[in-house]
């Protein structure tokens, strides 16, 4: 290979707008011109074959310079005005007579823009308007059908390329695996579109084509309610080089719920098929708007009132923000009630003047929130688990750029432990969670108030009705939300609200508080950290009995869905509900539903890793769950036996690492049913090894010293697991990655699957999927270096089929024996530390070596076209130590990188080109 020298610079700088605040994907933005063109496209004589078009020629354009604004006479105009710049015609002029004259007005000027016309299928769903899409976004390529084609080519004498795909594939299977050869290579690796005909495409068309075009993304549109629809989804978002919580954007064949097929590959979402000119719009600087609004106001909570925040829906969607919600928000009843409108972060990127017009014209009761959940729409149970927190963290931070402390969030009502302690990171004061529609209590988690969405109202009636159906309690004050859906209730918004609140406030006076959102989350967050408080000194080592949660009751002490006490023992403070019964040692905690759960404020003599005895008893038949919780981290999820019988008490022990200091130890109920006796800590003399995702481990059968690995090398799902003698070969070594409340997925490093349990005990190698417990494992310490692996929900634990000794004997799954052939050493391997999420694009850039360095790093690429390559590494404080530009001709070589005068440690690499988009980190010994 050539190589090619690069002699490393220091050059320190911030990287521009508020990017060096941000870690994770961003949003392309195009290069801004002075005077941008303005053209009128749509109407009466514009086909909708010819609206389509108009936008992705757009994108064509501007892919060198944010050049061309089209309007529709929508919305469009009113953005343009307000952004008041000057703007001129096209060249060529502007066609005003005849059909489809937005179209060729911007073929008359423009077509020298173009390589090819490319003809496909104009009609529903239909994937080769897709192929010439992608063909669009990696080329100078223009979809057309047979009759515009025809007169284009009459009126315009066009005597280039024309290519005609219409029969070029039999399946849609076909055609994206000829688009995932030929045109993913040339494409950017930051965005995903889901974009096409839909159903309704004639009555005005999509808008966001420009942005995919101009940014060179990927686009599909496929039914991803089928089988063929998901993989082939799957097989694009894998595609290597997408960064870490990338975005999808567009919508999907069956709207949202194409967050079922997407955010299990760790991509969000971002609403905006009907979002138009972001490819324009993108090239204004990004904006922070930290500081423009202030954090949120605690008033004193009070007993016998309803605490309310009427928030608005759809934040997440941009097309809402751009389009539905400034009807709303011109509305002059605005402002005489406390309304929480929510609106993406995201904008900060693609279109920042659009939060600048909101802050510019907001009231004192006025307030923007995420939601939801934020920068992205994710369905949080059904997210790619290793890469939630950090989700979290980029989220959180896109947030605070948008000067926003709440949000409305997706999650679900009670939501799971390790996504509610992820969204704890995302740094906000609070949450609205969504409910389905009904409403629940609110609750403190680890210092952030979660309060349920409440009713879920598309008419005037309906925040009424809902309101006027939530009662006042005598015992603790009842804070909701109410989402109200700007479909619905956006024609009479404030009018409506004002008029409801007025109704109210008649008919209960005194009962109805109306707070902004983020005043309402303050007040709950001061008014259950005030009253929650030990019920006794609590201390570890020692025995924490069931029944002595703390006080500060529902919301701060403990979580119960019941209305009574069902058991009347021991205890019964005002508003306690949480059953207690005589039985076990004394009294225990009984009546047990999913999704409740027990604070305890417990002193931690010292940091130590301790046994923690669970004594508890189940129906007979019945396996149950708990997960036990130290402040924001889950310590261990437990799967407890059947006990075959309520009064029959079992104990059920795992090593846990628990620091010194005052801490909350939360128990919740995960599979209801159960009686909870006692928790006894006792200090264990050895020290639980760390399992660390950017490690490669051996997993080792005590009894025969062999090591697990796949049957054969190969990426064939069902590939069975057996255990050989350690050679060090990737099929060997196992990654062991987050998978929820703690759980693993365990990967292959030679394939990339995971073991997996299928049916009752066959173990075979196959892709992860979070949606689902067969992938996911428990690891319980047993102590001299050992664990047992215990597939979640099953409770059956990994064991060497018939305790065999042999080479190639087959992994299977048993019940509980203790023997050696259920217990496994878990032993390092290999470092991935920064190779776990670099970032590479697929047949172009490799990655970057050695790794750690000490001198120079090399990075191999394979350019196909000549082009400018910007290469540039940064510190993880987001500054630049290095910027070059430099030109490749094609074919391989490497480009080095000296970095002898740049201190120890972790960088991030990145080359940027028209073609080459990649990123990658390495450690500096």
């Amino acid at each position: 290979m050539k190589r090619l020298l690069v002699i490393l610079i220091m050059c320190y700088g911030v990287l521009g707008g508020i990017s060096a605040q941000i870690s994770g994907v961003h949003f392309p933005k195009m290069k801004p011109v002075q005077t941008p063109v303005f053209v009128s496209v749509g109407g009466a004589t514009e086909s909708p074959e010819a609206l389509h078009i108009c936008r992705i020629f757009q994108g064509i354009i501007n892919r060198d310079s944010a050049e061309v604004f089209l309007s529709t006479g929508d919305k469009e105009l009113d953005w343009f005005k307000y952004l008041d710049v000057k703007y001129k015609r096209p060249d060529q002029g502007v066609i005003v007579t005849g059909e489809n004259r937005g179209l060729r007005t911007l073929f008359k000027s423009y077509k020298d823009r173009l390589d090819k016309l490319v003809i496909c299928n104009f009609s529903d769903n239909d994937y080769t308007f897709n192929m010439a899409l992608l063909m669009a976004c990696a080329e100078d390529a223009l979809p057309v059908s047979e009759e515009l084609k025809d007169e284009l080519v009459a009126e315009f004498g066009w005597d280039k390329e024309i290519v005609d795909i219409r029969n070029n594939w039999s399946t849609i299977t076909q055609a994206y695996n000829w688009a995932l050869e030929e045109i993913m290579p040339k494409l950017n690796k930051q965005l995903v579109f889901s974009i096409g005909l839909r159903d309704d495409w004639r009555n005005g068309g999509w808008r966001i084509y420009d942005y995919a075009v101009a940014s060179r993304s990927f686009a599909f549109w496929v039914d991803d309610e089928t089988t063929t629809g998901k993989n082939i989804i799957k097989k694009i978002l894998n595609t290597p080089g997408y960064p870490k919580n990338a975005v999808v954007m567009g919508y999907g064949m069956h709207g949202d719920d194409l967050n079922l097929t997407t955010n299990p590959e760790g991509f969000g979402f971002v609403v905006s098929d009907l979002f138009p000119n972001a490819s324009y719009y993108s090239s204004f600087p990004s904006e922070t708007f930290e500081g423009r609004q202030p954090e949120g106001v605690a008033v004193d909570a009070e007993t016998n009132k309803v605490y309310v925040a009427l928030h608005w829906s759809d934040g997440d969607n941009i097309q809402f923000n751009h389009n539905g919600t400034l009807d709303i928000w011109k509305q002059s009843e605005r402002g005489k009630v406390p309304v929480s409108m929510t609106l993406s972060p995201a904008l900060t990127e693609i279109a920042p003047f659009i939060l600048q017009y909101y802050y510019e014209n907001r009231t004192d009761n006025d307030e923007f929130i995420g939601g939801p959940s934020g920068v992205q729409y994710i369905q949080e149970p059904y997210y790619k688990p290793d890469d939630y927190e950090s989700w979290c963290v980029m989220n959180g931070q896109y947030l605070k750029a948008a000067g926003m402390f709440s949000t409305a969030s997706s999650l679900r009502w009670p939501a799971q432990p390790f996504y509610n302690n992820g969204f704890v990171k995302t740094g906000v004061t609070g949450t609205l969670a969504w409910t389905n529609g009904a409403y629940k209590d609110a609750y403190n988690w680890c210092g952030m108030p979660v309060v349920g969405t409440g009713g879920v109202c598309s008419d005037e009636d309906g925040i009424y009705n809902y309101l006027k159906g939530v009662a006042a309690r005598n015992d603790i004050p009842v804070f909701t939300g109410v989402y109200m859906v700007q479909a619905g209730l956006g024609g009479a918004g404030y009018a409506a609200i004002n008029r409801v609140v007025e109704r109210l406030q008649s008919e209960f006076p005194g009962k109805y508080v109306f707070l902004k959102a983020s005043d309402l989350l303050a007040t709950a967050k001061r008014y259950f950290t005030e009253r929650q408080k030990p019920y006794k000194d609590l201390a570890i080592p020692g025995r924490i009995e069931a029944e002595d949660f703390d006080l500060g009751g529902q919301g701060a002490g403990f979580y119960d869905m019941a209305t009574s006490n069902e058991g009347g023992a021991y205890r019964n403070e005002e508003g306690d509900y949480v059953g207690v019964g005589v039985g076990g040692s004394g009294y225990h905690i009984g009546w047990t539903t999913t999704g409740e759960w027990l604070n305890y404020t417990v002193n931690v003599e010292k940091t130590a890793t301790y046994k923690m005895t669970v004594r508890y008893s189940t129906p007979s038949g019945q396996d149950k769950g708990i997960c036990v919780m130290l402040d924001d981290e889950v310590l261990s999820s437990m799967e407890l036996k059947s006990t075959s019988g309520v009064d029959n008490y079992a104990d059920y022990m795992v090593r846990v690492t628990i620091p010194e200091g005052t801490h909350n130890l939360r128990v919740q109920i995960t599979n209801g049913g159960m009686n909870l006796d006692y928790y006894d800590f006792e200090e264990d003399t050895e020290t639980i090894p760390v399992i660390e995702r950017s490690k490669g481990y051996k997993i080792i059968a005590v009894h025969s010293g062999k090591a697990l690995a796949l049957k054969t090398n190969n990426t064939t799902n069902g590939t069975k697991i057996i255990q050989k003698e350690y050679t060090g070969d990737d099929t060997e070594i196992w990654r062991l990655n987050v998978a929820g409340d703690a759980c693993y997925g365990l990967q292959n490093v030679a394939s990339g699957l995971n073991i997996v349990l299928r049916g009752t005990n066959t173990i075979g190698q196959f892709p992860f999927d979070c949606t689902v417990n067969n992938g996911k494992w428990n690891l319980y310490y047993q102590g001299d270096g050992c664990f047992t692996i215990v597939q979640k929900g099953a409770l059956k634990y990994l064991e060497v089929s018939d305790s065999s000794m042999d080479e190639g004997a087959e992994l299977s799954v048993g019940d509980l024996t203790g023997e050696d052939n259920q217990k496994f050493r878990i032993e390092e391997v290999a470092d991935y530390t920064g190779v776990d999420h670099s970032i590479i694009s697929e047949n172009s850039v490799g990655i970057a070596y050695p790794n750690p360095f000490v001198n120079e790093i090399y990075i191999p690429v394979s350019i196909k076209q000549s082009q400018d390559i910007e290469i540039a590494l940064f510190d993880l404080a987001g500054r630049c130590v290095y910027r070059n530009m430099i030109f490749l001709n094609d074919g391989d070589r490497e480009l080095v990188v000296s970095g002898n005068n740049l201190p120890s440690g972790i960088y991030v690499w990145r080359l940027n080109g028209e073609s080459v988009h990649s990123y990658g980190r390495v450690v500096k010994k």
